[in-house]
């Protein structure tokens, strides 16, 4: 699924998102992410030392779900795709590279490379909300 501009530009000025597995017991998890980067028009990238506390859930279940909030819009965004986790090779470098940009004496302990399969869209108002 191609991820619309505004979405993109909205998930790169927000602070932080909320990532979201389950693995094969249904035992969510969720984390924050401030680290994160859209690689290309349908994929996303979450950088960090919380990728640990995922990777089981991953391996057993590789659905999973961002969240993020637009406050000045009052919108908020819900990206669903596929994780792939990773600990070295060219997309690990690439989270890498782009973490050592904002925490010059850090190196992530994984990269997670979520391709969009879909993407909801929920404001306040009377029933709003659209896929």
């Amino acid at each position: 699924m191609i991820i619309p501009d505004e979405l993109k530009k909205i998930f790169e000025k927000v602070d932080s998102v909320v990532f979201e597995t389950a693995g094969k017991e249904r035992n969510q998890t969720a984390v924050q992410v401030f680290w994160k980067k859209v690689r290309n028009d349908q994929t996303v990238l979450l950088i960090g030392d919380f990728t640990k506390l995922n990777e089981k859930d991953l391996i057993e279940d590789n659905y999973v779900r961002i969240s993020y909030w637009d406050p000045e819009e009052e919108k908020g965004y819900q990206i669903k795709g596929i994780g792939r986790y990773h600990t070295d090779g060219p997309i690990y470098e690439l989270g890498r590279n782009f973490m050592l940009t904002k925490k010059h004496d850090s190196a992530p302990e994984g990269v997670i490379e979520v391709e969009v399969t879909g993407i909801s869209i929920m404001r306040p108002g009377p029933c709003y909300y659209r896929r």
